[in-house]
């Protein structure tokens, strides 16, 4: 009977013994992972850590130019919600109903209509003979000046709705697109590899190192030098998927990476220190200039080519392109509003300020100004 009682205690006690040393296995277990957990690096960046999101909810309205011809727009500029130019190619009816012969180039907005105006440049530059050649591009100077240019190397500046002079460039270039730095100091860039640079009251030509067409320039102030950083994307357009990536300082480009991209470009836009972007065929983009590689992340956002970006933000971004499509993105998302916005032709060029988007091209035979307000 003794015996028995003794067993039955050792028995027990063995039990005990054995529920004790699992709990301390799992309490060291516990503590070993709360250990690990303090000592790990913060979580890596996800959809959830990034900038507060812009809202999409826009309204669109479009607005249809010319009478047939050559009939387009090339590009736009927002000064404000009283004050949008687009220029391009607009013909119109005489007052017998017959096309005019003498084309119209732009368009101004002044808070309640569309204004349909004729913008002068040399017929030959030092010839007093003028006419209203195509607008290729427009750029900002100031709240009240933008310059617009057209015929190839010439720069008309409009005060208001003034123009006040026709500034033509000391070689040939064919301009595609200008970035205004400050009033003495614009860039131009455009075909055949030229960049252009006001300075003190005259143009200088920069070497490119490339005979590529250059489409688009872009510019901001590095917040880390108080600098401005430029840079421009070449391409030979519809003849082949080459491309270089341009770095403009001072009077000096030069060729940065463009490992990662496979294919052609036509436009850029970039945050300093922060976003950029190219884009053309596909989207590229990098958080650094000095990362290695671009990623096509965003490769599947759209199927259609894409021939101008801007952004308030890196997120509150426009991107437009061929057959209608009109993309946004705010932070999280891409969202395409080109179901949306319905045109069965192409956007040239895009520009957004705060919550107004103005996007110009064509459809048909007609000139075609889309707006969206959120």
């Amino acid at each position: 009977m003794v015996m028995q009682v003794l067993v039955s205690q050792i028995t027990r006690l063995i039990s005990l013994l054995k529920i004790s040393i699992r709990f301390c296995i799992l309490f060291i277990m516990l503590t070993s992972f709360l250990l690990l957990q303090s000592c790990k690096s913060p979580t890596s960046p996800n959809a959830d850590n990034l900038p507060d999101t812009t809202s999409q909810n826009f309204t669109w309205q479009k607005y249809y130019f010319g009478v047939g011809g050559y009939t387009l727009l090339n590009d736009v500029a927002i000064i404000s919600d009283t004050c949008i130019w687009a220029v391009g190619s607009i013909y119109l009816n005489d007052s017998t109903g017959n096309p005019e012969q003498e084309q119209h180039n732009a368009i101004h907005w002044d808070g309640k209509n569309w204004n349909i105006e004729r913008i002068e440049f040399y017929t030959i530059c030092g010839q007093l003979h003028k006419t209203s050649y195509p607008g290729v591009t427009i750029n900002k100077l100031n709240d009240t000046t933008v310059w617009i240019s057209g015929a190839g190397n010439q720069i008309a500046s409009i005060n208001g709705v003034n123009q006040t002079s026709i500034d033509c460039l000391p070689f040939d270039m064919g301009i595609n697109k200008t970035w205004v730095e400050n009033s003495n100091s614009i860039y131009a860039v455009g075909y055949g590899g030229t960049i252009a640079h006001y300075s003190d009251g005259t143009w200088q030509k920069i070497e490119s190192g490339t005979d590529m067409n250059i489409p688009d320039i872009w510019g901001v102030t590095n917040p880390k030098t108080g600098k401005s950083e430029i840079l421009a994307v070449a391409s030979y357009q519809d003849t082949s998927v080459d491309r270089k990536i341009l770095q403009i300082t001072g009077n000096t480009a030069t060729t940065i990476s463009s490992n990662g991209i496979n294919w052609d470009l036509h436009s850029i836009w970039f945050k300093s220190q922060s976003q950029y972007y190219v884009a053309g065929t596909y989207f590229y983009n990098k958080n650094l200039l000095s990362d290695n590689s671009w990623s096509n992340q965003y490769s599947n956002v759209t199927e259609y080519y894409i021939n101008c970006i801007r952004g308030n933000d890196v997120n509150d971004i426009v991107a437009v392109g061929a057959f209608g499509e009109v993309l946004h993105y705010n932070g999280k998302r891409w969202k395409s509003f080109k179901t949306e916005t319905g045109l069965n032709g192409t956007y040239h060029s895009v520009a957004i300020k705060g919550n107004l988007i103005v996007a110009v091209g064509f459809e048909g035979q007609q000139a075609v100004i889309l707006v969206g307000k959120r």
